[in-house]
């Protein structure tokens, strides 16, 4: 059966899935597909969430032409550093990456103690994301 997997940001795509796919096996998919890492992702059907371990036949409401939703989970825990650090290696090899953190670390911080408390304020306004 096709079942669409929809985004929230309006992405959406179809799977083929069988009655004894689990939802596990769904976000491997998702994962492979959108790069989304399957700790921050969470299938909702109906705006309960489905449980990795259990499969599609599980669910009665999912059958052909069923919409999941995907809700992306983004984990705030990971320093800036961590973050920069896996975006730059997917481009360079690990010693051309490692030299880009230090660098780009290294500018972030000297332009940081530049701002005040204020100008630090007003940006965080800016960019928090609800």
């Amino acid at each position: 059966m096709q079942i669409t997997i929809k985004v929230l940001k309006g992405q959406d795509f179809t799977l083929e899935v069988e009655s004894a796919t689990t939802i596990l096996e769904i976000k491997n998919e998702i994962e492979n597909k959108l790069q989304i890492p399957l700790s921050e992702q969470k299938l909702l059907l109906f705006g309960r969430t489905l449980n990795d371990e259990n499969t599609v036949s599980s669910y009665p409401n999912i059958r052909d032409g069923s919409k999941l939703n995907l809700v992306v989970m983004r984990q705030r825990i990971e320093g800036l550093r961590e973050v920069i650090h896996r975006s730059f290696r997917k481009y360079y090899n690990e010693q051309q990456t490692d030299k880009l953190v230090s660098a780009f670390m290294s500018d972030f911080e000297a332009n940081l103690k530049q701002m005040s408390l204020d100008d630090i304020d007003r940006l965080s306004e800016n960019l928090i994301i609800a």
